[in-house]
């Protein structure tokens, strides 16, 4: 299970805040829908707390909320790789379509980012604009505290979720602002062992049904979950992970903002140190060097990565990605585990070049001279695994089998 920075951040934020070798898929097949799942377009506006983090190229890679007229609430793995004295991101507000222009975008000069993430799970980072928000279409939200959470929080309790998830692994975002509403569920019931078996901490709280098909998801992650309260909103949780989307038994998990609320208001006092995620250049805790806000270290820094849980029956179109693979890559990281059936993996460069010497065995599979070019894991079950290190600059193909069903295998892939 992997954290959504990594699926979010790695893919959209390294666009532009982060001068690194980039990753991006040419083409994909197959692979589901990443997105708010189970929910509609919002109404125009109707989300004024809502906010779009991007890289200062105007890519989103996170959601957030208002909470101050410049003062931004999302979640502290969205922090990962950023100097919180010269964060080098934006944020727009006041927007329903991130294509067409609308709302304010506004740079952001600090950032606050819970150190305690994420050994104790407080998901949470607060932003500092350069300037105050002015857009007519935003207006900042207020936060539950324990009282609040208290009277008006209860099982079931219908709560709302918003932002503009990618709609393909990599690809395109949604035009309009999305959103859904899914009800609270305890943390008793969200750490029993078909859920997350003691995962999720006191810091933290799930919302979702017990048989999916409604949730946040990729690209949301740092948004908003709220409830309408006296003709206002107040902010519950902030997206922060979950094993899938919407999957049975696999509730969203969010940042309690009840329980964190002294943090934040302190972060938002500015008593707290400017910080990004450890790894991330200045940290504000003074022992890790630098102090220039220098880049994070080539070997830590995650330029690509997704997750998701594929199906496959015999005959549908088979599942495989192409991506283009600069020079600077260090590793290349492909694994399926779990699930039903029998899946295998292959990754191969397509240069043409590399196939003069292919021979088949006995069995008609396909070899090729060229080990550095072609991978393949072919094991019993679904614990699969390839691991390309310095992998060639190039087109690759990443490809799953399709001579044999499976399904509810979860897919993992990064790349640094």
């Amino acid at each position: 299970m992997l954290k959504r920075s990594i699926i979010v951040l790695a893919i959209l934020a390294s666009t532009s805040a982060l001068s690194a070798p980039t990753i991006t898929i040419k083409s994909i097949n197959s692979l589901p829908e990443l997105r708010i799942v189970g929910g509609e377009e919002s109404t125009p506006h109707f989300r004024s707390y809502q906010v779009s983090l991007q890289s200062t190229s105007g890519s989103h890679f996170c959601g957030g909320s208002i909470v101050a007229d410049d003062m931004i609430l999302t979640a502290a793995h969205c922090m990962e790789g950023v100097d919180g004295n010269n964060p080098q991101m934006q944020v727009r507000v006041g927007a329903h379509s991130l294509t067409d222009g609308s709302g304010q975008v506004i740079q952001v000069a600090t950032t606050y980012t819970n150190q305690e993430y994420p050994s104790l799970s407080k998901d949470v980072a607060i932003l500092k604009l350069a300037e105050k928000i002015t857009d007519k279409n935003a207006k900042a939200l207020t936060l539950a505290d324990d009282s609040f959470f208290a009277n008006n929080i209860n099982v079931g309790s219908l709560m709302t979720v918003s932002g503009w998830g990618t709609l393909t692994s990599g690809g395109a975002m949604p035009d309009k602002l999305m959103e859904v509403a899914v009800p609270y569920v305890t943390n008793e019931i969200c750490n029993s062992p078909e859920a997350y078996n003691g995962q999720v901490q006191i810091t933290e709280m799930c919302a979702g049904y017990k048989e999916g098909g409604k949730d946040s998801c990729q690209g949301d992650s740092g948004g908003p979950l709220v409830v309408a309260k006296d003709n206002s909103f107040v902010q519950i949780g902030v997206v922060s992970w979950g094993e899938g989307c919407a999957s049975a038994n696999k509730y969203g998990v969010y940042g309690n903002v009840s329980t964190l609320k002294s943090w934040l208001d302190s972060a938002m006092a500015g008593n707290e140190p400017a910080s990004g995620l450890a790894g991330g250049g200045d940290t504000g805790g003074g022992d890790t060097g630098g102090g220039d806000g220098g880049e994070p270290d080539e070997q830590e820094r995650t330029y690509f990565a997704f997750q998701e849980t594929i199906n496959y029956q015999v005959g549908d179109e088979a599942i495989e990605f192409v991506l283009d693979v600069p020079e600077g890559i260090n590793v290349i990281y492909i694994a399926t585990r779990g699930g039903e059936g029998d899946v295998d993996l292959t990754a191969e460069l397509m240069n043409d070049e590399q196939w003069d010497d292919e021979f088949f065995d006995d069995y008609g599979f396909s070899y090729f001279y060229d080990y550095s070019s072609f991978y393949y894991s072919a094991q019993e079950g679904n614990d699969e695994m390839i691991v390309i290190e310095r992998p060639t600059s190039g087109e690759w193909k990443i490809s799953l089998s399709n001579f044999g069903d499976y399904s509810e295998v979860e897919l993992t892939f990064f790349a640094h």
